[in-house]
């Protein structure tokens, strides 16, 4: 089978930032890139607990972006942990059930499935006995995690994926591909949405207008509609679906975002020395669903004291970043990782089967995140149109398994 994946390497990362000043598409899809393209032979399950999933769609997602980049630093957090250096790309994927081991008992053969737990955790490879976050779902604060054999083999950006199954959710027949593969973006949407809840008549702010920008704004509707939503947008096709998805006034980039906070929030805008600035009685609640070092340091200074910045964003580098207003404003950072085990309306609930039932309720909206399509052998037309905010408007592109067209649409 076809399959991507990426070598994490020093020297294919350091090679790779140096050439994309020169070329991007020589340092993405050149030799020296960590992401490689690999015929893998179809072998027997290694576990009597794996299956073989034959895949339909498969999103590309900004954590694979980044891979694809080099965006990143061994000096952060969990570069410390023990890991792999070959990382399968794709968890934002459905696919069908094509064989199973002799000991799964909760998947058959044509049941359609999604990826959910993280590959490492104690349910993703079926540890015993569960460590305490996995035991409540928590699968991605797993203190466990590790990986280690047998692994999981393949992923979404490949014909097929041989993986555990405790790392599957079975897909609702009610459902399109087209939503399943949304599923995993809008978990971690919901997942932020929960993290700090907007009580009613809070004001509440979204920094990032990208796809999980847009699905933590809708999950933050869902969970509490009466809100007000002010949405932070680069550019005019983002702004137009923020609107469309719940959001009650649109800041641009390049605006006076500053005076825009403090117009719209009541609050009192300072500038100090050196074009030192900060609002006083801003947002109550900020998601900063980019997670730069500017961004992170706009959100800080636009909370209002006591309230509150969640981290949604992922950014794989060590940030020099000015964090006085959390101790002298009082303003908690809170972050999260992708997804787990929620609750909701007295009962504990996973994430995804969470996003599932408000689906259902009407609540949450898929329509017009797909913006395109590519079979896997245009993978580079693919990943370079994920990357083009600019001139391709992308909001979800995916890799179509059965799509026979010549062009991406």
């Amino acid at each position: 089978m076809k399959a991507l994946y990426v070598k994490v390497t020093a020297p294919r990362m350091l090679s790779t930032r140096m050439l994309a000043r020169l070329s991007k598409k020589t340092a993405y899809f050149g030799p020296w890139a960590p992401l490689r393209e690999e015929d893998i032979a179809s072998s027997p399950l290694p576990d009597p607990h794996y299956v073989r999933v034959r895949n339909r769609l498969a999103g590309i997602c900004g954590s694979d972006i980044h891979f694809v980049q080099a965006d990143g630093d061994f000096r952060i957090a969990p570069a410390a942990l023990p890991g792999i250096t070959r990382i399968y790309l794709g968890h934002e994927v459905v696919g069908d059930v094509v064989e199973v081991g002799s000991e799964v008992k909760d998947y058959k053969v044509g049941d359609r499935v999604a990826a959910q737990t993280l590959a490492g955790s104690c349910l993703g490879q079926g540890r015993e006995p569960l460590c305490r976050y996995c035991a409540v779902g928590n699968y991605a604060l797993c203190e466990e995690a590790r990986q280690q054999d047998p692994l999981s083999v393949g992923g979404g950006h490949a014909e097929e994926w041989v993986t555990h199954e405790g790392r599957l959710f079975h897909v609702p027949d009610d459902l399109s591909d087209e939503q399943a593969v949304l599923l995993e973006p809008a978990a971690c949407g919901l997942r932020a949405a929960l993290r700090r809840r907007a009580q009613a008549g809070d004001r509440v702010m979204v920094i990032g207008c990208g796809t999980i920008g847009l699905m933590t704004l809708q999950c933050i509707r869902a969970v509490q509609p009466d809100c007000e939503i002010t949405a932070l947008a680069q550019f005019d096709y983002q702004a137009d679906m923020a609107r469309k998805l719940g959001a009650s006034n649109i800041i641009m980039l390049g605006s006076d975002a500053y005076g825009e906070v403090a117009r719209l929030t009541g609050g009192r805008l300072y500038r100090g020395r050196l074009g030192n600035r900060i609002v006083m009685g801003g947002f109550d609640l900020v998601y900063d669903c980019v997670g730069k070092a500017q961004t992170l340091r706009d959100a800080l200074r636009w909370a209002r004291a006591g309230g509150a910045v969640v981290l949604v964003g992922v950014y794989m580098a060590p940030m020099k970043i000015d964090l006085t207003p959390v101790w002298y404003f009082e303003i908690d950072l809170v972050g999260l990782f992708a997804h787990g085990g929620e609750e909701w309306q007295g009962e504990r609930v996973s994430t995804f089967d969470l996003v599932v039932r408000l689906l259902k309720e009407g609540k949450l909206n898929f329509d017009g995140f797909i913006t395109h399509r590519f079979p896997l052998s245009q993978y580079r037309k693919a990943f370079m149109t994920a990357m083009d905010q600019r001139g391709s408007h992308p909001f979800k592109v995916i890799f179509d398994h059965g799509a026979q067209a010549s062009e991406g649409r």
